[in-house]
C-alpha cells in the first residue's frame, strides 16, 4: 500500500498523478489502454475544508463538480437531472431514464431506507461506533453500463472529531478522484455539521489507481 498524506486535495492529486506519469506502462483495460497503475493507494487529507483540485495540470469544471454533488444530495437517480452538467450520464444509462450508480439515490433511497440518517442516528447514540458504514455497492450479478466504483462509505469519531474513509474498488485518477474526492469530503462537512462534531481527516481508499494513455497529453 502506498500512502499520501497532504493537506489538501490539490497536493493529493498532483502528487499522485505525477507518480502515475511517471510508470509509463502500458496495459490494456475494458475502458482504455491504462499507463499507471497503484494498487491499494490510500490519500490521507488532513483538512477536507480544502477538498477541491485547484491544479493547474487539471482545469476542472466548477460547475460540473458542484452539479453533482447537489445531484447526489438530492437523492436522484435521474439522468435528466444531471445531464445538464454532463452529456456522459446519457450514455452511461441503461434504460436512458436512471443513472444506477446515482451515489445520492444510492444513499438515500435505494436499499429502502435512508442510510444517512442511520449512520448519523448510531453516532449521536455512540461516538465509538465502528459500525458507521453506507453502503454504495451492493452483491449484484446484473449487466449494468455503470457498475459503481465506491463500494462504501464508513464514518470514525475519535476526540471530538468526525473522520471519514471511503473504499473505492477502482478511480481513474483524471476524470474520477477529483470530482470523487470533493463529493465525499463535502459530505463528510456535512455530516461533520449536523453531528455537532468537529472536522477530522479524509481517507481515500483506492483499490485501482489508475491513468489512462488519453488522458497524459
Amino acid at each position: 500500500m502506498l500512502i499520501n498524506c497532504v493537506n489538501n486535495a490539490t497536493e493529493a492529486w498532483e502528487w499522485w498523478y505525477d507518480r502515475l506519469l511517471e510508470q509509463k506502462n502500458q496495459q490494456p483495460s475494458r475502458d482504455g489502454t491504462v499507463v499507471g497503475e497503484f494498487l491499494n493507494a490510500c490519500t490521507v487529507i488532513k483538512d477536507p475544508r480544502q477538498g477541491l483540485v485547484l491544479s493547474e495540470k487539471r482545469n476542472l469544471s466548477l460547475k460540473y463538480a458542484m452539479g453533482e454533488l447537489l445531484w447526489y444530495l438530492s437523492g436522484s437517480n435521474m439522468v435528466s437531472a444531471i445531464s445538464p452538467y454532463s452529456k456522459v450520464w446519457e450514455k452511461l444509462s441503461d434504460d436512458g431514464e436512471t443513472v444506477n450508480s446515482a451515489y445520492g439515490h444510492r444513499i438515500y433511497h435505494k436499499f429502502g431506507f435512508d442510510q444517512w440518517e442511520y449512520v448519523k442516528g448510531l453516532l449521536k447514540a455512540d461516538h465509538l461506533s465502528r459500525q458507521a458504514v453506507i453502503h454504495i455497492k451492493e452483491p449484484n450479478n446484473s449487466y449494468t453500463k455503470d457498475l459503481p466504483c465506491t463500494i462504501c462509505i464508513q464514518y470514525f469519531i475519535r476526540g471530538n472529531r468526525l473522520h471519514s474513509t471511503i473504499y473505492m474498488r477502482s478511480n481513474d485518477i483524471w476524470m474520477g478522484f477529483p470530482y470523487d474526492v470533493f463529493c465525499f469530503t463535502s459530505l463528510q462537512v456535512k455530516m461533520a455539521m449536523e453531528l455537532g462534531v468537529n472536522l477530522g481527516e479524509y481517507h481515500h481508499i483506492a483499490g485501482s489507481l489508475h491513468l489512462y494513455e488519453r488522458n497524459v497529453k
